[in-house]
């Protein structure tokens, strides 16, 4: 179980905004091991420190890796290993959890959580007067945003795992369905919104905060379930997943095909329960 509780990371609180102590200097590094106490080596002048899992393999981490690339934001990149997680990260993070941002420059604050670490990158770079369109400033378009963004970790996610580890062959028809049913939202909003995102013209907080499962989705259940999302039921998502894939920051956020399958195939092999998104008895 050890090694897939590395693999896979579970969001399911999103309130945290702490402010941590400030260590000493050393220069910056990229890809730092988990051992390695990011405590005492951060450098003041790093902008944001980003800790992640190893490998690009959570989607979680995916959200906020996009986010930073698509905010063009400076940031060091620190990895995370180990189980239970090392004393260090626990003083960053008390629940062990990533993504975490850290901003050296504002006497260490550390935000963790994806959706909240988004939010916030997007009000950090227009504080810094960047301008920004992932999270708009109209209050019913962040509303929108919200509960778009809800859907995807309270109903839907939990039926993409429910039907990728049912392993009861008279329970396939149902746990399709009712993926497709928590699908809906999303072709309907993208027919809403004309396209070819979430929102309308511009890619959001939205999109990004869907797409590492979408994406995951559409590899996972075709190997496993011999699934793949129907064109005459999705025909706007299927074009939208296309789009998606076609944007730098998720080519660079993204791990290969094989590397998913690899990856999961563990899970698979475990009855993983994702953190209780798998609602299989």
């Amino acid at each position: 179980m050890r090694p897939l509780l590395l693999l896979f990371c579970y969001l399911k609180v999103a309130t945290a905004f702490v402010s941590a102590s400030r260590g000493g200097v050393a220069p910056s590094s990229t890809s730092l091991a988990g051992g390695y106490d990011a405590t005492i080596g951060a450098d003041p002048k790093t902008p944001i420190q980003f800790f992640v899992l190893p490998g690009n393999t959570c989607p979680y981490v995916q959200r906020t890796h996009i986010t930073l690339i698509e905010l063009g934001l400076p940031y060091d990149v620190t990895e995370v290993t180990g189980m239970p997680k090392p004393d260090w990260y626990l003083k960053i993070n008390p629940r062990g959890k990533v993504p975490a941002i850290r901003v050296p420059t504002a006497d260490y604050a550390v935000i963790y959580e994806s959706a909240i670490c988004n939010e916030f990158l997007c009000d950090y770079a227009t504080f810094r007067q960047q301008k920004q369109t992932l999270m708009p400033m109209d209050p019913f378009m962040r509303a929108r945003i919200r509960l778009l963004n809800d859907h995807c970790d309270n109903v839907f996610s939990k039926t993409q795992f429910t039907f990728l580890m049912n392993k009861d062959e008279e329970k396939h028809f149902e746990c399709m369905n009712q993926m497709e049913e928590a699908l809906r939202m999303y072709e309907d909003a993208l027919v809403e919104s004309k396209g070819p995102y979430l929102l309308g013209e511009d890619f959001t907080i939205a999109d990004l905060h869907l797409l590492p499962f979408i994406q995951r989705l559409t590899i996972t259940l075709k190997h496993w379930k011999e699934y793949e999302l129907p064109t005459d039921k999705f025909p706007k998502l299927v074009e939208w997943v296309q789009s998606c894939l076609e944007r730098d920051s998720v080519k660079e956020s993204s791990m290969t095909r094989e590397k998913t399958i690899e990856v999961y195939s563990h899970f698979v092999e475990a009855d993983y329960s994702f953190g209780g998104l798998n609602k299989n008895k």
